[in-house]
Order: structure tokens, then C-alpha cells, then sequence
């Protein structure tokens, strides 16, 4: 019998989330939610479920999962609310804006005893897949420096909420490199130990920021950077780099596009951009949507869990105060 899904939010991540979905084996997508009705039909009619503007109303249609795809202020109350009806949650990155809200969102699931996943769907990505292999392998020895660097994410592809601090928490980090952080946290294999950052805004009207720049510090005694740009003209190409530097070799890779490998023993580059080519260029949430399916049906812990959420809304938060308070922050 197929998990029964509902997606409350039909913007451009709701809408990948039911791409994801409408491919997955034992899953069924009955509804979509969103303010704009239309929005939300132009979504739902693709996979024959039925539109509504509230959210609420999806959770009589005995759901199994609910997918939260809202303004990153708003994943609060239908988090708790879908899990004391005993209904799972997929949570879009942020799991929330605040510390006190995520936790919040953390112990209502572990109450009710439902799956609560959390959507950094770029470990499902393939490159990032063949780089925590070779990690695991032992191909570049003990990752001792990396860095993240990032550009030219944000477009009027996204909705106005986007924009504004309240909603959104904050800029290019809270909607685009907060995946970076987690990518970081997976690949290193240790937990950041301190921050020190720069925030910019090129816009001198804008509430958020368009610019990020932050050293990491590992427990392990990694150092990694992390910068993300906002676009800084029309034309600037849109890109994801990471590079990690380990005691015996160095892997490389960039999102949608390739893996490389080089040590003294061994040089290997995997091209990754024909499985966008053939699969879509979000794929990556037809797997996410095929793990948490799984988990849900085996009684596992999802791929992508509730401490993932909270470490990396820590260390984006702490980010936040050290680019405001001009110093270093430590995490607990």
C-alpha cells in the first residue's frame, strides 16, 4: 500500500518535492496546499491530487507523510501539528529559523513517534555520493581543509518571501548555503567547533544579506571556508565547488557536473552532469523522496535526520552573530 503524501507549499521547492514523489515506488501525492490556488493546481494536476489553499485541510486525508515547503518562519505549527495526527514529516531546509522552533519541531516528532527528515538533498546528488565514498575509502587519508564556495543562486525564480527577513531568517545563507554546511558537517565527518564570519549586502535597501564569507573550525581540528554570493550581475553563471584537502590526497567536485580524485596513487574523474541530463536536473529529490519512503516503511532513522537540521540552523545562527558581532563564535 503507497504512503499517502501531501505538500504544503507549491513554489519551486513543493514543486520538486512532488517531481520527487510522483517517481517514487510506494508513495502517492493526494494533495497540494498553497495560498494561490492556481499555483498549487498547476501543481497537483500534473499527479491527478487534489488543490487547496490551506494546508490544514490536508491533514483529514489521512496522510502518512507531509512535505513542508513554506516560508522558512512557517514550518513550526504544521510540523506539530501533522505529527500528534501520527503523521511524518519531510521539512525543508531551514528546519526552522530559531533554535527554539526547531527544537520545538525535534521533540513533537520524537513525541508522536513519527520520521522527521530534513531536505539537504545534495547528499543524494551523485558527485557529492562518489566524494563521501572515496572519503570512506580512505582515498585522501584524514580530511584536514576544505572549501565550499558557491554563486549566482537566487533569481526571480523565487517567491518575494525570499526576501524578506522575517520570513526568510536571513539571506543566500539561510535559503542556498545552509546546504553548504551540511555538506561540509558530511563530508568532513566532524562536528564545527567555532565560526568566524563577514556578511555583505550589496543591496543597501535589502534586509538580508547578499553575500556570505566564514571560516569553520572542526572538533577534529579541520578548517574549512564556506563563501556564497548572491548574483552580482545578469549573466553570472550559476555554480557549487568543493574542495577537500586530506593528509594523503585531494577530492574536488562540482554540483551537477563531475567528481576528481588525485593522489600520488591515483587519479580518477567521474562526469556526473549526463545523470542530470538523464534523470532531470533534481533528481537528487526523486532519491531523497525513495529514502525517507524507505525509512518510513523499514523503521529506520531517515538518511538526513532531526540532529542534522538543528547542527546546521546552529551553525548558520552563529555565523550570523559573528559577522554581527565582528568575532569569533563557539558552538556548544
Amino acid at each position: 500500500m503507497s504512503l499517502r503524501v501531501g505538500i504544503a507549499g507549491a513554489g519551486q521547492a513543493g514543486d520538486h518535492h512532488a517531481v520527487g514523489f510522483s517517481t517514487t515506488e510506494g508513495a502517492e501525492i493526494v494533495a497540494i496546499a498553497d495560498l494561490n490556488k492556481e499555483l498549487a493546481s498547476s501543481v497537483a494536476d500534473r499527479y491527478g491530487a487534489r488543490a487547496v489553499t490551506d494546508w490544514q485541510d490536508m491533514l483529514n486525508m489521512d496522510l502518512d507523510i507531509l512535505v513542508v515547503a513554506l516560508p522558512h518562519n512557517l514550518h513550526l505549527e504544521p510540523a506539530e501539528e501533522a505529527a500528534a495526527r501520527g503523521i511524518h514529516v519531510l521539512m525543508e531546509k531551514p528546519i526552522a529559523i530559531t533554535l527554539e522552533d526547531g527544537k520545538r519541531i525535534v521533540e513533537a516528532c520524537n513525541r508522536a513517534n513519527v520520521s522527521l527528515t530534513i531536505s539537504f538533498v545534495h547528499r543524494y546528488r551523485e558527485e557529492l555520493q562518489i566524494a563521501r565514498q572515496w572519503i570512506d575509502e580512505g582515498a585522501i587519508g584524514k580530511p584536514m581543509v576544505a572549501r565550499e564556495t558557491m554563486g549566482g543562486q537566487r533569481g526571480p525564480h523565487l517567491g518575494g518571501w525570499v526576501e524578506n527577513q522575517a520570513a526568510a531568517g536571513g539571506g543566500v545563507l539561510m535559503y542556498s548555503s545552509i546546504h553548504g554546511l551540511d555538506r561540509l558537517r558530511w563530508l568532513m565527518g566532524s562536528e564545527v567547533a567555532s565560526v568566524t564570519a563577514q556578511a555583505a549586502r550589496f543591496d543597501s535597501s535589502s534586509e538580508i544579506e547578499s553575500s556570505i564569507s566564514a571560516l569553520l573550525n572542526f572538533t577534529n581540528g579541520a578548517v574549512a571556508t564556506l563563501t556564497s554570493s548572491a548574483p552580482l550581475y545578469r549573466a553570472q553563471p550559476k555554480f557549487w565547488e568543493t574542495e577537500i584537502y586530506g593528509s594523503n590526497g585531494l577530492l574536488r567536485l562540482r554540483t551537477r557536473e563531475w567528481a576528481e580524485l588525485s593522489s600520488d596513487s591515483r587519479l580518477e574523474r567521474i562526469e556526473t552532469h549526463t545523470l542530470s541530463e538523464e534523470l532531470g536536473p533534481h533528481y537528487n529529490f526523486g532519491r531523497q523522496a525513495e529514502a525517507f519512503v524507505h525509512a518510513i516503511n523499514q523503521g529506520t532513522d531517515p538518511y538526513v535526520n532531526a540532529k542534522d537540521g538543528i547542527r546546521s540552523l546552529e551553525i548558520a545562527l552563529a555565523i550570523y552573530n559573528s559577522a554581527e558581532q565582528n568575532e569569533t563564535v563557539y558552538l556548544a
